[in-house]
């Protein structure tokens, strides 16, 4: 039986996920052996997703979670046999809090990515003047604005809903998901279904009513389900599982094999279609017959290079914005506030340093010991490039200082732990889906070559998994 030969650059679960799926093929639609080997820059796999466990804390440095009406991550786990591992929010504290003004007000319930969807909390809701709220329910009467181009997230709100719930609302929520400008943010590349809503129902607030109410039809009118779902070893357990399974079923996966260059290969039909080229200590050439590239926009324009420079050119315009997390624990007794909640949000409003903040150990079961809480603290982002100047010290400092402000606590913590998110936060800008496009014509030009991740279709999990399956499906059908 001949052989093809499948080279997946990048080992995050985008890259993890090809290798897995294609692998579990076994054969390509005329029976051609599949062969896969996944190159990972790092040391380690997983790409921002990152677990460590350590005296009885499981502390998830990047994702915590994914969506989960977004059947992709989910179906991912059933296949690897995580099904039973999955675990929801915990109910009783599925409200978040914004800060305003110095101290924390509940979000108020009923909001699907920023649109009100019940009157009277937002009524109550100190979050936003009478002023505001009467422009918000303009949304009800404003026209459908036009189906072509392309306007940005902070454009859209405004234009909807008002200043104040573009400032109060999708700022910290819809922004704070990249960790980017809304201003710069493309809707249609990041929220496709508040054009969707817009367009099908002539307002945002009729759009998520009905949606909301779909839900509610959907679930039988019980508890409504968790907004999230996420692995009781945290969200490292998918990156070892898909790691395992690719090496039963084959696989060869190298860590600390970064790519210096993929060259097309020779003109002659038995020849492989591509030569990848790997740097550092380890250099050496793999032939290859599929390249599924899975790394960021820019590390795959280095590559590429040689290969496409038009291409290469078209990829280094995806910008990327740089983060860190901060992970503190402490004795539950030290902490005075009730922690009742999955985290707060900050406002830009706010003028204060840190982006947001999530009570890990409230959010979710089993991730500190019974008598400790495990808090953690986002920072940098487009606010605050310069964070990541810091050293680790001095942003621990700055995370303490922050929750002491938003939940009380002044005593040093018996855990602190940061990390780094290094130009790890694509920012699908205006124009991005078209650019994408583009580079997917480029690609085509040379067959066997794919893209699939964070820079181009999605940054969620689910959304990475999605384009992992259509490439392997490319590769097997």
């Amino acid at each position: 039986m001949s052989t093809r030969r499948v080279v997946v650059i990048g080992g995050g679960v985008t890259g993890l996920t090809v290798a897995y799926r294609i692998l579990a093929a076994r054969q390509d639609a005329r029976g051609t052996k599949l062969e896969v080997t996944v190159l990972e820059e790092r040391p380690r796999l997983g790409g921002n997703i990152v677990t460590e466990r350590r005296d009885g804390f499981v502390i998830d440095g990047g994702p915590d979670s994914f969506v989960a009406m977004r059947p992709q991550a989910k179906a991912l786990c059933d296949d690897l046999g995580l099904g039973d591992r999955l675990i929801p929010t915990t109910p009783r504290n599925r409200r978040v809090f914004v800060a305003l003004n110095g101290g924390l007000v509940q979000m108020p319930e009923g909001l699907s990515l920023g649109v009100p969807t019940r009157v009277w909390p937002m009524v109550r809701t100190p979050l936003v003047s009478w002023l505001g709220k009467a422009r918000m329910a303009l949304d009800l009467l404003i026209p459908k604005g036009p189906t072509d181009g392309d306007e940005s997230i902070g454009h859209f709100v405004r234009r909807r809903l008002g200043t104040e719930a573009a400032s109060q609302l999708a700022e910290p929520i819809l922004g704070g998901i990249y960790v980017g400008n809304v201003d710069a943010l493309s809707l249609r590349a990041t929220f496709p279904q508040l054009l969707e809503q817009e367009q099908k129902y002539g307002s945002l607030i009729r759009g998520a009513i009905a949606q909301m109410a779909a839900r509610k039809l959907a679930s039988g009118d019980k508890e409504t389900p968790s907004a999230f779902l996420s692995l009781l070893g945290g969200m490292g357990e998918l990156i070892d599982t898909l790691a395992s399974a690719i090496g039963k079923l084959g696989g060869t996966i190298r860590v600390g094999a970064p790519v210096a260059a993929i060259s097309a290969g020779s003109d002659s039909a038995k020849s492989p279609r591509f030569l990848v080229r790997i740097g550092g200590d380890a250099a050496e050439t793999i032939a290859a017959d599929d390249v599924i590239v899975c790394t960021p926009a820019y590390a795959a324009a280095d590559a590429l290079d040689t290969l496409d420079r038009p291409l290469s050119a078209l990829l280094r315009q995806t910008p990327y914005i740089s983060s860190a997390t901060v992970v503190v624990a402490y004795r539950r007794a030290d902490v005075p506030h009730a922690l009742d909640a999955t985290g707060l949000v900050v406002p830009k409003s706010e003028k204060r340093r840190v982006l947001a903040a999530t009570f890990i150990s409230s959010k979710w079961a089993g991730r500190a010991p019974s008598d400790a809480v495990l808090l953690r603290v986002f920072v940098g982002g487009h606010r605050d490039p310069g964070a990541l100047a810091l050293s680790d010290d001095a942003l621990i400092a700055l995370a303490r200082e922050e929750l002491g402000a938003f939940v009380g606590v002044r005593v040093t913590p018996m855990l602190a732990r940061v990390f780094r998110y290094e130009r790890a936060n694509a920012q699908p800008s205006i124009g991005h889906l078209g650019r994408v496009k583009r580079a997917r014509a480029l690609a085509e030009t040379h067959p066997g070559l794919q893209f699939a991740g964070a820079a181009f279709d999605g940054v969620g999990i689910p959304d990475c998994v999605r384009q992992a399956n259509d490439a392997a499906k490319n590769v097997v059908g």
